[in-house]
């Protein structure tokens, strides 16, 4: 499966053009691949045959952080410079950003970003965690990693409890992952279903550890 949506380049103040080194950083497109009008949709069919998910606009820390997952890429359109107008993509149309994904399941047409909170689009995904929940959501990956020093992109939540769960065996894993599986469908609010949807990837790992039943857990 595979998200991608649009960044647009916009002025920073009246009468001052936006460039794309003023938007991006250094590295930005080496984690990120460019589309324009010419390349668009020869290069999200190549990575949906390729059994990725591709997100779009790819804000920069978070496009860093899953730079070495296979099942996710990103891609951004700077309007400034390579304008894509039309149906059914048209980015920019609707305001900045414009959000979009494409898996197997979309095509090329792809599919629409749900958002999960009263905050505007750039607000809500500005957020640097609830993008990474987006990518982990759309794109069936996640990031955070309960092995290695320090537990590799997880934020301070997910580390806590890593370390509450791990003191209490494989056995009490999966009795709480069979819990909040059972919760799936129910009604609730979306930042707490975004936590439910990360403690079961975490404790999915958990499970899956050879470790983790043993004397250390």
């Amino acid at each position: 499966m595979w998200p991608t949506g649009w960044r647009r380049a916009v002025p920073v103040a009246a009468g001052l053009a936006a460039t794309a080194s003023a938007i991006y950083p250094d590295d930005h497109w080496t984690h990120s691949k460019r589309l324009t009008e010419n390349n668009f949709a020869k290069t999200v069919q190549a990575e949906i045959d390729a059994g990725k998910t591709m997100f779009a606009p790819a804000w920069n820390e978070v496009a860093r952080a899953f730079a070495g997952n296979d099942g996710v890429s990103f891609g951004d359109v700077n309007l400034s410079e390579d304008p894509i107008r039309g149906e059914p993509h048209n980015p920019g149309s609707g305001g900045w950003p414009t959000i979009r994904y494409f898996n197997k399941e979309t095509g090329i047409n792809g599919g629409n970003y749900q958002k999960k909170t009263d905050l505007s689009m750039c607000d809500e995904l500005g957020d640097e965690e609830r993008m990474t929940a987006y990518v982990e959501e759309y794109g069936n990956v996640a990031l955070c990693s309960v092995s290695g020093e320090g537990y590799p992109g997880c934020y301070e939540r997910e580390i806590g409890y890593i370390d509450k769960m791990k003191g209490k065996g494989a056995d009490e894993c999966k009795k709480q992952l069979d819990r909040l599986q059972g919760m799936d469908g129910g009604k609730m609010k979306p930042e707490l279903e975004r936590w439910l949807k990360q403690r079961k990837k975490i404790l999915k790992q958990l499970v899956a550890e050879p470790s983790s039943g043993s004397d250390e857990l």
